[in-house]
């Protein structure tokens, strides 16, 4: 039996599909005569994104990569994944833990930080499309990577009850309808919506910026055992695909990945847009600023400097 969707899922089905699309870009039209938008990246007047910006944008996006190594708080794989390597049971003695493999389509930095940040924080639903290409790049190296032969489902990690209440809808949620309407799925996978915040703990009731202001062990305490995906037992047999937006420490997937194998699920493998370069030795903050566009060179004006969103907001 079909699973029934909340009106919000339903919501951004609708507003993924191309003809309310068609509609939503005819309204931003009007609306950049009216009231004249600017490029999210370098400020050329007319469009969110510039021609040359987009360009700049999809080719930071082309090459996806291993981003696990750089990211402190991700789970260890489950033994059943391949990890690049054939699929099967793992070695008696394995020289070392190996954590969850999480594909990144781009480093977040440049314009791909800026388009994500505006496409999450400040109502830019029109830059779903281009941040769903980037996702499905990163899917397709995911389930790859995993090495696992059968179906795949794909788990967004759900926003808090916070972040959805200040920007109206879900953002990863929106670019996955995207790619799903797209046709850009990797074969044999499907979208499945199981995560979700425990009522009335962790990031639903502690508020926004307590995440970000936390160190990567107080993050991870921060967030445990506030994600279910079901009672024990109801995932079983399930091999599943964490998809999220942004990388920082992994105390995100980590909790996410705990609440799905305690539903008896089977965690491949991990899918971001972006991902947060790790600190050198003795720099403390990852997190600031992303620095300035080679693109703004050619594009004539300087972007309004911003700073990422933590995992979970």
């Amino acid at each position: 039996m079909a699973r029934r969707r909340t009106p919000q899922q339903a919501l951004e089905g609708w507003l993924a599909a191309p003809g309310p699309a068609a509609l939503l870009a005819a309204c931003r039209e009007l609306r950049s005569v009216l009231l004249p938008a600017e490029c999210v990246v370098c400020g050329a007047p007319d469009e969110s994104l510039c021609t040359g910006c987009a360009l700049a944008v999809r080719h930071a996006t082309l090459r996806p990569f291993d981003a696990s190594s750089g990211a402190a708080m991700l789970p260890p794989a489950d033994p059943r994944s391949g990890t690049g390597k054939a699929f099967g049971p793992p070695a008696e003695e394995p020289a070392e833990t190996v954590p969850l493999p999480v594909i990144a389509s781009g480093r977040y930095a440049g314009g791909l930080a800026r388009v994500l940040l505006a496409c999450k924080n400040h109502g830019h639903t029109d830059l779903a499309g281009i941040l769903a290409e980037a996702m499905a790049r990163a899917l397709h190296e995911a389930v790859r990577a995993s090495g696992h032969p059968g179906p795949l489902a794909v788990i967004p990690v759900p926003g808090s009850f916070h972040s959805r209440t200040r920007r109206g809808y879900d953002p990863l949620q929106l670019i996955l309808a995207k790619v799903g309407l797209r046709g850009l799925l990797p074969a044999g996978t499907g979208i499945r919506r199981v995560l979700k915040y425990r009522t009335g703990t962790g990031l639903v009731t502690r508020g926004r910026g307590a995440q970000k202001s936390l160190g990567a062990g107080a993050r991870r305490r921060n967030v445990h055992g506030t994600m279910t995906a079901g009672p024990p037992g109801t995932l079983q047999g399930i091999s599943v695909l964490l998809a999220d937006d942004v990388l920082t420490t992994g105390a995100t997937l980590a909790e996410a990945a705990r609440a799905l194998r305690a539903a008896g699920a089977h965690v491949a493998a991990g899918a971001v847009i972006a991902a947060v370069r790790a600190p050198a030795p003795g720099v403390g903050n990852s997190t600031g600023s992303p620095p300035r566009p080679a693109c703004e060179i050619t594009c004539g004006s300087t972007a309004h400097e911003q700073r990422p969103r933590s995992e979970g907001e």
